[in-house]
């Protein structure tokens, strides 16, 4: 989502795709019908715990609140998060990107990030029949800022602005959604260290089980910013309640699969749209 969450995000985690996915119409047709929008608010909990590639436990809670808008093709969000880690002094990869933390407990506002997406009208770029086959996906090109809001002497960022990039792949078969993300980040770094930039990437599947609910598996990767921690790899099964036409509820758990990710991970996040 995240991206998490990513996008956490987990963003709001990847389950949030689906219903941008299912307003689409990759034939082109929706051109034709009213312009399309929606807006949601969302508020999220995640905790992870973990080495972090280091020799000691870093703990980190992470309380996004999200708001998202979808403009027909175009989708706009913001992150601001709270936060609070526990842990030794170094670099680690935070919900958002890397942390320079300090020693001890450290609790704020987190840094913000702004993400937008666009729709690629398939329909208008390759031939009638290409787009009617069940194989071509739904493309997003997404750009990405993350803005120093947190504080670097508290141990709460890194002080510096980060941008990325991102390619969104979807495929809509039958009640099965798989997708694939790829994405480079350009990482600003703190006064006397050197972060490098990076490549990120995701894959993963979501199930529609009814309408109400649907639940899946990613797998996040992140490669490695600095010398002092490593790359991370997380499989972060989840599941999302559609409560309410306004109302959902996303949840998930990770599993640390690398040196550089927390051992374990849960999250939640309830949403309101209209």
């Amino acid at each position: 989502m995240r991206r998490l969450l990513a996008s956490c995000v987990l963003l709001g985690v990847c389950a949030s795709r689906a219903p941008s996915v299912a307003v689409e119409d990759p034939t082109g047709t929706a051109a034709t019908a009213a312009f399309y929008r929606r807006f949601k608010v969302s508020l999220g909990y995640h905790y992870s715990v973990g080495d972090y590639g280091t020799s000691q436990t870093t703990e980190i809670h992470y309380v996004p609140l999200v708001m998202t808008a979808d403009l027909d093709r175009w989708r706009i969000q913001g992150t601001i998060p709270f936060l609070s880690i526990n842990g030794p002094a170094g670099i680690i990869e935070g919900p958002n990107g890397p942390i320079q933390t300090t020693s001890g407990k450290s609790s704020g506002l987190g840094d913000l990030l702004l993400r937008g997406a666009y729709l690629v009208p398939m329909s208008r770029l390759l031939p009638d029949e290409w787009v009617e086959s069940s194989w071509l996906p739904f493309v997003d090109l997404v750009g990405l800022v993350k803005f120093p809001t947190a504080s670097r002497s508290q141990g709460l960022g890194t002080g510096e602005f980060d941008f990325g990039i991102e390619t969104e792949l979807t495929w809509t078969v039958g009640a099965f959604t798989p997708f694939t993300t790829l994405g480079y980040r350009v990482l600003g770094s703190p006064p006397n260290t050197r972060l490098s930039d990076v490549f990120v990437g995701s894959i993963g599947g979501l199930y529609r089980f009814a309408e109400w609910f649907s639940a899946g598996l990613l797998l996040d990767y992140r490669q490695s910013p600095s010398p002092q921690t490593g790359q991370q790899l997380d499989a972060v099964p989840y599941a999302s309640w559609l409560i309410s036409p306004s109302w959902s509820l996303d949840t998930y758990v990770s599993a640390g699969l690398a040196d550089g990710s927390p051992d374990v991970g849960v999250g939640l996040q309830a949403g309101y749209g209209w």
